[in-house]
């Protein structure tokens, strides 16, 4: 019976104790959570947290200033500077608690009212995809002395608030986003902090257990992982705030600690890092007496402890380092099934590649939890949890990297990040929160095969949504898809169908400066052809007959007036005289001549009418005109004969009457979205360029009179007017189309096409803000030259080396990246689309017969055969867009399937 009582008690103790252990009985364990703090005040907008050991902080959101693959070591340097710079800043007494919070999320977007279908399949393609998002809060932290009684000191309080407004305003003057939290924001940062939730909208509470190992609270265990074991401080000697690693063969800087924001099955870490900054005064004396004691007894240990110490006092007198305390730790939470193993490993192995080794023996993880509340970090243990170290060094082991938000911008352009989530960029450059840009012309290059089409139909798509006005320049049928789905025009040159306009045929207000530089620009291409050379006296000769063939038509010649007599007779009288023929004459005889000549000349000019404005008027025109201005200005060596020849082609009867004597479709200027497909005369060398001219005159058109935004982006058919006699109109065009809210884009896929070309250099790519570059792994080689003509930086040729070759293909479809380049700001972005976009933009031909098929068999709109199209793709469960659209081809009919396609 005995026996049976003392093993009851045992039991009884023993399960007392688990209790205890587990739930606390009233005592420290109890009332663990609600020590920390005794109230948060509001401060002038600034949430104020109290702790019941007399501590006061302010939390401060920020956005870490270094974005993530941004390959600029600078910027890594940058932040350790800055963030040594808020240490001697705040000075002794205080502590840095800075907060890097990871959350794993799916990605959801809003549904817009009206939104367009293409852009709807979008977001619902990304709808439930996993990513991991950052948050980072700064806590600054005012130390109070330890004792049972605290008293308020009001001088105390006037330095906290001046420091922490200092913080804040030198984090503000380097770039970095910031604001403090308010007593509402602070509460609840604090309340997410405890529940490990920073996802959900509302927060609930749940029952912490804690054990050795881990923290519990609800469904969720949590691992607190202390990155330095103050018992054996396995760093290495030296560290940066960088790390490498190898990208196609090239050095890609990232995070030192980068490995804390992918930790497999974690779905929350907060990244604590604090620092504590003591009297200077008293830790140097300290060391010099740790130093003292080593060299009290010589023996080959305390000869290198000593050694090391002294190396530390150098550089800190040299170089006036702070000695700071810091402590480090990674809160990894988890779902409660998971095992946290595979975490702990991974951080291991990481950690360990670096010559950091994890702390094995973190036993008190919910010591280490509770003192890594906002605020509360004072209640670290001094022995074992707080080791010494120098400011930098501390600094480079802080978290520095930020991911990729949208910005804040009425023209929004969706890419994927890195990580393979939507972000909306300003593609402009020029119309977001932040100019990045003076103009929003670009130059896009990328080798075939590339996904250059594929991804100009993205971005053309997106910019119609928003209500730009598109015109496009192809050879190659790229846009046919995305003209149709929009019900846009799609104009293919033919010889039964050219391409027409009639450019002379302006009204008086449209009569100025530019419009005569084009027409100039146009009769000099027909002449001289795009690589021949035009002289300055065959330039004015031109410009001079285009301004009297528009006089004539406007104000008709009924002859000179006074002062043009006056003036063609002084020049007459002084090209007499310079006259080689001696005339024996008296000064009567001579005015006589002189005015007969006048009068002959006013005479042919009465006979030149112009009744209607075409070409084939002006043809008639000129070709009566230019020898009078040439034997009247004594001008010779001008090829009357060739220009005959070359003009008549576009006269009537010519074989291109048409093209510049019928009117351009009228219902072009009110069109949003129109296609030329000039593929057929691309290797016409009058033809080309001269077609693309017509076009670009359109676009000028356009662009003067409709006040939405306007694109117009030729691809390959640039290539026909980059030549010397088009130069200043094709800078003349870019510059233009700055002042009517419009823009022009470049696309090509030759490397040579830049190299090899002044003009595009100087017209096209100087006046070119945003540049856009696709995979250039093809001229790597040759890549020297074109950073050189693009003015490319180091860090911008690290980004371009990247483009497809990151580790971030895992669950995503096919997509192809591309660096962009808005003013100096830089970066690559993931070109990824669903089924109903890739249909919509494809070449592929057996795609689009598909399509074709689908839309005649069912009788219905584009759209809506693409609908029907991507559920039966959907469901045949075939991968792959062309063996789906070999099936259809194939089948010869809708498939419309309800399972899928069995081999």
């Amino acid at each position: 019976m005995t026996l049976y009582i003392i093993l009851f008690f045992i039991a009884l103790c023993t399960g007392m104790a688990l209790s205890v252990y587990t739930f606390g009985t009233g005592g420290k364990r109890k009332h663990i959570f609600q020590n920390i703090y005794f109230s948060v005040e509001d401060t002038d907008g600034v949430g104020v947290l109290y702790t019941k050991t007399g501590e006061y902080s302010a939390v401060l959101k920020i956005e870490n200033p270094v974005q993530k693959y941004s390959a600029d070591i600078d910027s890594y340097y940058d932040f350790t500077h800055l963030f040594s710079a808020l240490a001697q800043t705040l000075g002794e007494g205080y502590a840095l608690h800075k907060q890097d919070i990871f959350v794993r999320k799916q990605f959801a977007n809003e549904p817009e009212h009206n939104q367009e279908f293409l852009s709807a399949s979008y977001f619902r393609y990304f709808n439930g995809r996993p990513y991991t998002d950052s948050l980072c809060y700064l806590t600054i932290t005012q130390e109070a002395k330890k004792s049972r009684l605290f008293s308020y000191d009001s001088k105390k309080w006037r330095d906290f608030l001046v420091k922490i407004y200092k913080v804040r305003d030198l984090l503000r003057d380097s770039g970095v986003q910031v604001k403090f939290l308010n007593k509402a924001e602070a509460s609840e940062y604090v309340d997410r902090y405890f529940a490990m939730n920073f996802k959900d909208r509302t927060v609930s509470m749940t029952n912490v257990k804690a054990d050795d190992e881990t923290v519990s609270m609800g469904d969720k265990r949590c691992k607190v992982y202390s990155l330095v074991d103050v018992d054996c401080a396995a760093l290495p000697s030296l560290i940066r705030p960088y790390t490498n690693i190898e990208v196609n063969n090239t050095e890609m800087p990232v995070d030192l600690v980068s490995v804390v924001d992918n930790i497999p099955n974690a779905e929350t870490v907060v990244y604590n890092q604090i620092i504590f900054l003591p009297s200077q005064k008293r830790e140097l004396a300290l060391l010099d007496k740790k130093k003292n004691r080593h060299a009290s007894i010589p023996n080959p240990s305390n000869q290198m402890a000593v050694e090391d110490i002294k190396q530390v006092q150098d550089v800190i007198a040299r170089e006036s380092k702070l000695l700071v305390y810091t402590h480090f730790n990674m809160v990894v939470g988890v779902p409660a099934d998971t095992d946290l193993q595979k975490c702990t490993n991974h951080l291991e192995n990481a950690f360990g590649r670096m010559g950091i080794h994890i702390s094995k023996r973190a036993y008190n993880q919910l010591e280490l939890f509770v003192s890594s509340f906002p605020g509360n970090c004072y209640s670290l243990n001094e022995e074992y949890d707080r080791f010494l170290t120098l400011s930098d060094a501390a600094v480079c082991l802080m978290y520095k990297e930020r991911v990729q938000h949208s910005e804040e911008t009425p023209i929004k352009i969706y890419y994927t990040d890195r990580q393979g989530v939507p972000v909306a960029i300003d593609i402009t450059g020029k119309e977001g929160k932040n100019k990045l840009t003076d103009n929003s012309n670009f130059f896009c290059l990328g080798p075939s095969g590339s996904g250059k089409s594929f991804h100009m139909n993205s971005v053309v798509r997106q910019l119609h949504e928003q209500g730009t006005d598109v015109v496009m320049v192809d050879t190659g049928n790229s846009y046919e898809g995305l003209c149709e789905y929009f019900g846009g025009k799609y104009i293919s040159y033919t010889e039964e169908r050219p391409i027409t306009m009639n450019p002379f045929r302006i009204n008086r207000e449209e009569m100025n400066v530019e419009k005569t530089g084009f027409l100039k620009n146009l009769v000099l291409l027909i002449w001289k052809g795009t690589q021949g050379t035009v002289t300055k006296t065959e330039d004015r000769l031109i410009e001079h007959v285009i301004t009297e063939y528009y006089d004539a038509y406007f104000n008709g010649f009924e002859g000179f007036t006074p002062q043009q007599r006056e003036d063609l007779r002084k020049s007459l009288v002084i090209d007499d005289r310079n006259s080689s023929e001696k005339r024996h004459e008296s000064e009567r005889e001579r005015a006589v001549r002189i005015e007969g000549i006048i009068d002959e000349i006013e005479g042919r000019r009465k006979e030149l009418k112009v009744e209607e404005l075409s070409f084939n008027s002006f043809y008639e025109y000129s070709v009566q005109r230019i020898p009078d201005i040439c034997e009247e200005n004594r001008i010779t060596g001008i090829d009357l004969s060739t220009y005959r020849y070359m003009m008549k082609d576009f006269y009537l009867g010519g074989n291109h009457e048409k093209t510049l004597n019928e009117n351009m479709d009228s219902s072009l200027f009110d069109e949003t979205f129109v296609v030329f497909e000039i593929d057929s005369i691309k290797d016409d060398p009058l033809l080309f360029p001269l077609v693309t001219l017509i076009i670009m005159d359109v676009f000028l058109q356009k662009m003067r009179i409709k006040k939405n935004r306007k694109v117009l982006v030729i691809e390959e058919a640039w290539k026909a007017i980059a030549s010397p006699l088009m130069a200043e109109y094709i800078k003349f065009m870019y510059k233009t189309a700055r002042k009517f809210w419009a823009s022009v884009g470049v696309v090509t896929q030759e490397i040579q096409d830049i190299i090899g070309s002044e003009i595009v250099k100087e017209a096209i790519i100087n006046n070119s803000d945003v540049v856009m570059l696709l995979d250039q792994s093809k001229f790597k080689e040759r890549f020297d030259t074109i950073k050189t003509i693009l003015g490319l930086t180091d860090v911008d040729c690290k980004k371009i080396f990247t483009i497809n070759r990151l580790e971030n293909k895992e669950g995503r479809s096919f997509f192809r990246e591309v660096f962009i380049r808005r003013g100096t700001t830089s970066g690559v972005y993931g070109v990824e689309e669903p089924r109903e976009c890739y249909m919509t933009y494809t070449t592929e031909r057996a795609e689009k017969e598909a399509l074709k098929l689908y839309k005649r068999e069912l009788q219905c709109s584009h759209q809506e055969a693409i609908e029907a199209y991507c559920r039966d793709w959907n469901t045949s469960g075939i991968g792959k867009a062309l063996p789906f659209a070999q099936k259809v081809n194939e089948a010869g009919c809708v498939l419309n399937l309800t399972t899928k396609i069995t081999s």
